[in-house]
């Protein structure tokens, strides 16, 4: 059965609760806001449990939802949400006293944490030997809260957009908006709501909008074209998209004088919200425990 969406109440407390994401993490810094004083004697597999205990069939089959550094059995003192474990979260995690961090992506450079291929990998021996110096846990949450009812990374996104209201669990990908906006509006919303620098468009900003389709993170290009088709969305917002594929299919409809606009994120900016508004759904689950987000952000430079 679908769960009901939060209410606005519960979007003005998510909003207060992780700040403006990407400076979310600057509150750890802070005198007295250190995760050990308020930590609790929860196990890494007890807080996993309890972060999945609300998604149907979890832990689910063939998951690349694991723990990738750490034990099962050590006390948490703080717990971190990220979308990528980059070096740089990890060691505002360890300055804040924090011990585990869930992260939505992988932590070795590829999706199933293949170590094999990274044997003589000097940037993975330099990661690997930080965790474990400072007997951090990294516990991967991909599956499980996108398989949770509502997807978390979606939910989170339209929480920080202001868009959750037009949630449809028929269509969850898929919002229609009261009144239409033009696609610059979209553009300067996103780029201030989920703290984008810059974004990839395709179409003309003084177009409308009123039909939005999310792709957030990394969705199968055949899977995107289908929808586009059948549903004709007026934007697509997304993280990747091939440009051969989903980019081509955008702009050649453009051509022939179609509707549906694109704007790409980049993948960590774009599932960023999700991982904050998991910050704050934990939290309270996890009394005693400080959660807090810290945004990877994104990697490039723009020149």
């Amino acid at each position: 059965m679908e769960k009901k969406p939060l209410t606005l109440t519960g979007r003005r407390e998510f909003l207060t609760s992780v700040g403006v994401l990407a400076g979310a993490s600057v509150l750890t810094g802070l005198p007295g806001t250190g995760f050990a004083a308020r930590s609790a004697a929860l196990t890494v597999k007890q807080v996993i449990d309890i972060a999945l205990s609300e998604t149907e069939g979890a832990p689910l089959p063939r998951s690349v939802d694991q723990l990738r550094a750490g034990s099962l059995d050590q006390q948490v003192t703080g717990i971190v949400t990220t979308t990528f474990p980059t070096i740089d979260v990890i060691n505002k995690a360890i300055k804040a006293g924090a011990n585990m961090i869930i992260s939505h992506e992988a932590v070795f450079y590829n999706n199933d944490d293949n170590l094999a291929r990274l044997t003589n990998d000097d940037i993975y021996k330099y990661k690997f030997n930080l965790l474990e110096k400072n007997k951090i846990a990294i516990w991967r949450f991909h599956d499980s809260w996108h398989a949770h009812k509502p997807d978390g990374i979606t939910w989170g996104t339209l929480l920080a957009l202001g868009w959750e209201k037009y949630y449809d669990p028929a269509k969850p990908r898929i919002i229609t908006l009261p009144k239409t906006i033009t696609l610059q509006e979209a553009v300067t919303l996103s780029k201030a709501k989920l703290s984008a620098p810059q974004v990839r468009v395709i179409g003309d900003l003084k177009k409308p909008v009123k039909t939005v389709y999310f792709t957030l993170g990394s969705i199968p290009s055949a899977e995107v074209i289908k929808v586009i088709q059948a549903e004709k969305p007026d934007l697509v917002i997304s993280g990747e998209s091939r440009e051969w594929e989903v980019c081509e299919r955008v702009q050649d409809g453009m051509y022939m004088g179609l509707n549906t606009k694109l704007i790409v994120l980049g993948h960590a900016v774009s599932e960023e919200a999700g991982m904050a508004y998991a910050a704050s759904w934990l939290g309270p689950k996890v009394a005693g425990v400080k959660v807090t987000h810290i945004a990877a952000g994104t990697p490039f430079k723009y020149v």
